[in-house]
């Protein structure tokens, strides 16, 4: 009676959907399949997840991706593994549409398995891909409401279990980075009682930072001010937006924003393209920071109202114009902003009330709300540019002018609220074609589906932004694929240089040095800047270190080689030092 009761409910929807294309003649979003948690086991029912979303990727190495996220409503508090298909045994009463059966053969596991007590907490967080003991396969890493980090086998079994110290929620993606070179990951955990954790690849704790106020956004790990050791940046719920040495934990800086920034992530990454990283963060009253390395304001966005930011806001050049954009999903609107100039410039702003009642969707309810900051940036349609992939909570498809391109919504979906859960873009099923995957919550736990949606756009297609945090692939699989605008590192959202993705060019530019070294034994003088070192002098093709200045927190401590290529006075270079990659300045002397 419920498998009958839910397909009718959803061939329903399909009618209501074609009735509005008709109406605002704009495109569809076309479901490929749907998979109902509350069908696969009988007597439980599972309704959505909630900060959650999808990682893909072929954890089995059968050829076949999995598709893996959490839930957290009903018989819930599960991480879910299924395969990236359609099912594989469709029952006559289903009629071939997008009702799978209990037998459909897709499920891969859930974990704890069924039979057993649920996890401590609601897993809030996006699972993150490491490869904890090296062993060639990658781990699923997850935290949440629990207050414990689970290292989880490709089959769904616990590899190990890490314990809060304060017993406190640990919310987010689970970061990991090798950051002392012992060739092992070390795991930073954020967690409600005010603290960050750094964990070896064993699950034992190596530090504990000082403590500042709670935050449910994880923190970032990135080489900030390109001194060649790590840092951590998180952005807390007492308005600062704090940075720590990664092998200690200790403060080196921390910046005001002036409002609480709960739940908010943040994001490192050279937006304005001149040579440092910045750190990009927002809060609870409409404003959009920049912040350089030093921990100073580059910039500040101002929303036209004040008004909640959270979650995720992603970046990317969405019009193709050379410059960063941040699409902006606040509490009564969206915007799109270019943020890769001088200062911010808004380039458009929609009020989505004001859609739905003028018939846009059909009916549906589009709302704008804080809590559905689960935006993509990423090219579905196959045209060549770049859309933005909103959850309204309905999936919404604007292109880089704020047009309407497509939508997706059916009676079943509890419209006119905050969405639950992110989504995930790219090719699932290796089909060669792109899918949108999102789960929609219902309105009821059964109603809850998770969707494949495309616009049948070809794949590879380039992509700003395909996840919730940006991207879980493995950086080696991110080196490689031309259509990822936008690379990390062994986990989400970092954006500073791979040492798996430089090798082929760190070989390069030894050879080049060497090169030099022979060719430039009396060369003219330069002057040099790493960084935010203070400039000195050194001639073309000469080793050099540089000295500590104890009012300079950025400071090269090894030496390094001065390429050929700063014999043009102005040229930005590349200096490589302990297998990571500096942006450097030349002038002549």
């Amino acid at each position: 009676m419920k498998n009958g009761y839910l397909l009718i409910a959803i061939m329903s929807g399909l009618t209501a959907v074609a009735m509005a294309a008709s109406v605002t003649a704009v495109g569809q979003l076309r479901v490929k399949w749907t998979f109902n948690t509350s069908a696969v086991f009988p007597g439980k029912t599972f309704g959505a997840g909630h900060q959650s979303p999808f990682t893909v990727w072929d954890i089995d190495g059968d050829g076949i991706n999995e598709i893996i996220w959490g839930t957290r409503r009903g018989s819930s508090r599960r991480e879910w593994c299924i395969k990236a298909k359609a099912p594989s045994f469709i029952s006559p009463q289903s009629l071939g549409h997008f009702l799978p059966d209990l037998c459909d053969g897709r499920l891969e596991w859930v974990y704890p398995p069924i039979t057993q007590d649920p996890l401590p907490g609601d897993p809030i967080c996006q699972p993150s891909l490491v490869d904890v003991n090296n062993d060639g396969r990658y781990e699923i890493c997850i935290a949440g409401r629990g207050g414990r980090l689970h290292v989880i086998n490709p089959d769904g079994t616990a590899l190990w279990t890490w314990d809060s110290p304060a017993g406190q929620a640990m919310i987010g993606a689970p970061q990991a980075y090798d950051i002392n070179e012992d060739g092992f990951v070390e795991f930073f955990m954020n967690d409600d009682a005010g603290y960050i954790h750094c964990v070896s690849h064993e699950g034992k704790l190596l530090w504990t930072s000082f403590r500042c106020k709670a935050n449910e956004g994880h923190p970032t790990i990135a080489d900030i001010d390109r001194d060649g050791h790590y840092e951590v940046t998180w952005a807390c719920q007492d308005f600062n937006l704090y940075c720590m040495d990664a092998e200690t934990g200790a403060e080196k800086w921390r910046f005001n924003t002036g409002a609480n920034m709960e739940t908010c992530a943040n994001t490192v990454i050279d937006v304005n393209k001149d040579g440092e990283y910045e750190a990009l963060c927002w809060n609870s009253v409409g404003q959009v920071y920049a912040v350089s390395c030093l921990g100073r304001e580059v910039w500040r966005i101002d929303l036209p109202r004040p008004t909640r930011l959270k979650l995720r806001e992603p970046v990317g050049d969405v019009d193709d114009d050379g410059s960063c954009e941040m699409p902006i999903m606040s509490e009564d609107a969206i915007y799109l902003y270019d943020i890769g100039g001088a200062a911010p410039v808004k380039k458009w702003e929609i009020n989505l009330t004001k859609w739905s009642e003028q018939g846009r969707f059909g009916g549906a309810k589009a709302v704008a709300t804080a809590w559905s900051s689960y935006h993509l940036i990423a090219d579905i349609n196959g045209d060549g540019k770049q859309e933005i992939l909103w959850l309204v909570p309905f999936p919404m498809v604007t292109d880089a002018d704020g047009n309407l391109l497509a939508y997706y919504c059916n009676p079943n979906v509890a419209d006119g609220a905050r969405q639950e859960n992110g989504g995930w873009w790219g090719d699932v099923d290796k089909d060669g074609i792109s899918e949108w995957i999102v789960e929609l919550n219902g309105k009821s736990h059964p109603q809850t589906l998770v969707y494949c949606l495309t616009m049948d756009g070809k794949f590879p297609a380039d992509s700003w932004w395909p996840e919730y945090d940006h991207s879980a692939y493995p950086a080696s699989y991110q080196a490689e694929q031309g259509w990822l605008k936008l690379k990390g590192a062994y986990s989400n959202s970092l954006w500073f240089p791979m040492p798996e993705a430089a090798l082929k060019s760190i070989a390069m530019m030894l050879a080049m040095m060497l090169i030099t070294l022979v060719a430039y034994a009396v060369a003219p003088c330069y002057q040099v800047t790493i960084g935010s070192v203070p400039p000195f002098q050194v001639r073309s093709g000469q080793l050099f270190s540089t000295v500590p200045d104890k009012s300079v927190s950025a400071c090269a401590r090894s030496r390094v080689t001065l390429p050929r290529s700063c014999s043009i006075p102005g040229k930005l270079y590349l200096v490589a030092w302990r297998r990571r990659l500096f942006h450097s300045t030349c002038r002549s002397t």
